[in-house]
């Protein structure tokens, strides 16, 4: 327990860390910042400055603070899963850290491609949480909704953990083709996505 806390509070840091950045050219980035961008790498979102250097990586530590959480106290009431606690713990830090320092590049008039390092950022995140997710006990399978037979849950995990890898390869693949193939790619990705969770409820309830 006592690494968990002190993962817990290194990638606590590491999200805040990126503040260091923005504040070191805070007096030169525009009153208004662009925060989200379409397809076509056209802003359609902004927000005030002081919110983006300071506001952002705050929001991101509590959104880390209760995803870490949840799987520490999945953790605590199964068995551990240790590997994709780790993923776990590192994908909001990579998050903020590529997202934030966009967003300042982007606010200085630095040259960024958003589509190449956000495809890059989701695909990672997709392969990565695909790779280990069949590693998680079948307790904490059991506490998500998953059917409780041995066989089937594992089974249920390994169909999931494949679809994640398989459309992260997709995403990064879709790179090469116009924004709109990113966009079918990841559109046909939640549809598989929920197919599947929706075919494991199901057995749970036979």
């Amino acid at each position: 327990m006592k690494s968990k806390w002190k993962s817990l509070l290194v990638t606590s840091l590491v999200i805040l860390a990126p503040i260091l950045y923005g504040v070191s050219v805070y007096n030169q980035l525009p009153a208004r910042m662009v925060t989200h961008w379409g397809f076509n790498d056209q802003p359609n979102g902004w927000m005030t400055r002081p919110m983006v250097v300071f506001g952002l990586p705050c929001l991101m530590l509590l959104i880390h603070l209760v995803a870490v959480g949840a799987t520490y106290h999945a953790s605590a009431k199964g068995r551990p899963a240790p590997r994709m606690e780790r993923v776990v713990a590192w994908i909001f830090p990579v998050i903020t850290i590529v997202a934030y320092t966009i967003t300042i590049r982007y606010g200085l008039g630095k040259t960024v491609d958003i589509r190449l390092w956000t495809v890059i950022m989701v695909a990672a995140i997709l392969i990565f949480i695909g790779n280990y997710l069949p590693t998680v006990p079948l307790e904490s399978v059991k506490k998500s909704g998953f059917h409780p037979g041995k066989v089937d849950g594992q089974s249920d995990l390994r169909s999931i953990g494949y679809c994640l890898v398989l459309f992260g390869v997709l995403t990064l693949l879709s790179l090469f083709f116009p924004p709109m193939v990113t966009v079918i790619v990841l559109v046909f990705f939640i549809v598989s996505l929920l197919i599947l969770m929706l075919m494991s409820c199901r057995k749970s309830v036979r």
